[in-house]
């Protein structure tokens, strides 16, 4: 009963669901040859050390694309959510609303919420499993680039890689189909939500970083990993144990600014502001939670806005 509601949507925008299904198809395809590529040819051992790897293999032509490949894919993965997002959620409804089909569905059909959601869940589903694709893709391809690092205990490609991938995708996709919703125009929709993710994002990355910050340890440039742990920010740690940031370092403690002359030891060390890798899920769940949430409330929101909206 509910495939012929679901095909339908698909089929109303089959042209949305070709490039997002398309592009992830092509993608995972060339990724997973890319691949095995990388491994049969015995290209993973160039980068089993720290340090670049000077063999005839390494030093190849072959090699070199592989890995430009590789880097490229995974630099790529960022903007995937965006462009999913904003081609599945922006047209649910603004396009039904502009085109006056909605209100002709509406006159027949007993529920404004059922068609809601007989035409959102579907195309909402797609956007998901085509990011989780993708996130998943990205863990591999990293592991390929970085094969001694244990990305389970590492914030190397965080954000752009797992099930994270699949949060952004529908968190697009939620504030397209409210802001459609609302507006009930296709352009004007895509342009408004690509303002109002960048404004979203930027208060997100705020209140991330003040919670990270609070739950943040204090390395030593000694301890402190690069390849796994999450760098935050830069410190100056004294010899009383106080530990400030160079601005207030600056205005506190004039030998700071003034530097260190070399004759005894230093009045100060430098110490990094960072997450443990070894907290990576745990961090990676807390903002899936925030993020899905907010997809939660916009999803609503646009349901409230179809069931409250007049016919015209």
């Amino acid at each position: 009963m509910m495939l012929r509601p679901a095909l339908l949507s698909f089929r109303m925008q089959r042209f949305e669901t070709l490039i997002i299904v398309g592009a992830t198809l092509i993608s995972v395809a060339v990724s997973a040859v890319t691949i095995w590529l990388f491994s049969s040819g015995g290209y993973a051992d160039c980068f089993s050390s720290s340090g670049p790897v000077f063999s005839s293999l390494c030093q190849s032509s072959m090699a070199t694309w592989l890995d430009r490949l590789l880097r490229a894919s995974t630099s790529l993965v960022p903007i995937f959510p965006i462009v999913a997002g904003l081609l599945a959620g922006g047209p649910i409804v603004a396009r039904e609303l502009e085109t006056g089909t909605a209100r002709l569905a509406w006159s027949l059909g007993p529920s404004r919420l059922r068609w809601f959601a007989q035409r959102a869940v579907p195309i909402l589903a797609m956007a998901g499993l085509a990011g989780l694709a993708i996130g998943l893709t990205s863990g591999a391809l990293l592991h390929q680039l970085a094969p001694a690092t244990d990305l389970d205990q590492s914030f190397m490609g965080f954000r752009n890689r797992g099930p994270f991938v699949a949060v952004e995708a529908l968190g697009v996709a939620a504030v397209a189909l409210a802001i459609g919703a609302i507006l009930g125009r296709t352009i004007p929709t895509l342009v408004l939500t690509l303002i109002l993710v960048g404004a979203l994002s930027a208060a997100i990355d705020k209140v991330d970083r003040t919670l990270l910050l609070n739950d943040s340890v204090i390395a030593s440039g000694e301890t402190f990993s690069w390849d796994n742990d999450l760098y935050l920010e830069s410190r100056v740690k004294f010899p009383n144990g106080e530990v400030l940031t160079y601005e207030e370092a600056y205005q506190t403690h004039p030998e700071v600014q003034m530097g260190w002359d070399g004759n005894g030891p230093p009045p100060f060390e430098d110490v990094v502001v960072s997450i443990p890798g070894a907290r990576y899920h745990e961090i990676e769940l807390r903002e899936s939670v925030a993020v899905g949430a907010l997809a939660v409330v916009f999803v609503a929101l646009a349901a409230f806005a179809v069931a409250r909206r007049r016919p015209r």
